[in-house]
C-alpha cells in the first residue's frame, strides 16, 4: 500500500505542477487586449458620435456598396450610396417624424434598414444600408432611433450638431 500510495502523491504532484505551468501559460499576453474597449452605448453618444458609427457600418455592411452619411441642419439626413455602377445620386430625408423599419431579403440573402418620411407611401421607403449580417442592420437601426431622438431633444440650433 505504501507504495501506490506514493505513486498516487507523485502523479499527484505532477498532475498538480503541469497543470500550474499550463495554467501560468495561459495568463501571458496571448494576443488578448490590455485594456478594455468602451462599449458602443449610443444613448451617451453625441450626435456625430452616432453619425461616425453609421459611417463605420456604412462603409463595411456589404462587399457591394459603400454608404455614407452626413447630418444636414435641420436634423435632415443625406445617404450617399457607392454601388457597382457607380455613385447614386443622393437621397436626404428629414429624421424628425420618419419611419425606420427592417427589411428581410430571402433572394439575395441580405437584410435592409429602410427610411420613409413622416407617413410612408409606396416607393418612399428609402434605403439606408444592406448587409448580409443582422447585427449590422440591428445596430443601424438603432443608431438611426437614438439620432432621431438626439434630434427631437436638442435645440432647433443645434439639431445638426
Amino acid at each position: 500500500m505504501p507504495r501506490a500510495v506514493a505513486r498516487r502523491c507523485r502523479l499527484v504532484a505532477l498532475c498538480g505542477a503541469a497543470a500550474g505551468v499550463l495554467g501560468a501559460a495561459g495568463c501571458t499576453d496571448g494576443g488578448y487586449p490590455t485594456t478594455d474597449h468602451p462599449a458602443l452605448d449610443p444613448f451617451s453618444m453625441t450626435q456625430k458620435q452616432r453619425l461616425a458609427a453609421m459611417n463605420q457600418v456604412g462603409g463595411s455592411a456589404h462587399a457591394g456598396y459603400q454608404w455614407t452619411y452626413a447630418l444636414l441642419p435641420g436634423c435632415t439626413l443625406r445617404i450617399d450610396l457607392d454601388g457597382d455602377k457607380g455613385p447614386m445620386p443622393s437621397v436626404d430625408i428629414p429624421l424628425m417624424g420618419a419611419v425606420i423599419d427592417i427589411s428581410n431579403d430571402r433572394t439575395h440573402k441580405t437584410f435592409g434598414v429602410h427610411l420613409a418620411p413622416t407617413s410612408p407611401a409606396t416607393g418612399l421607403w428609402q434605403p439606408v444600408l444592406h448587409s448580409r449580417h443582422w447585427a449590422d442592420v440591428s445596430w443601424m437601426q438603432l443608431l438611426l432611433r437614438v439620432m432621431q431622438k438626439g434630434c427631437g431633444d436638442a435645440p432647433p440650433s443645434a439639431r445638426a450638431a
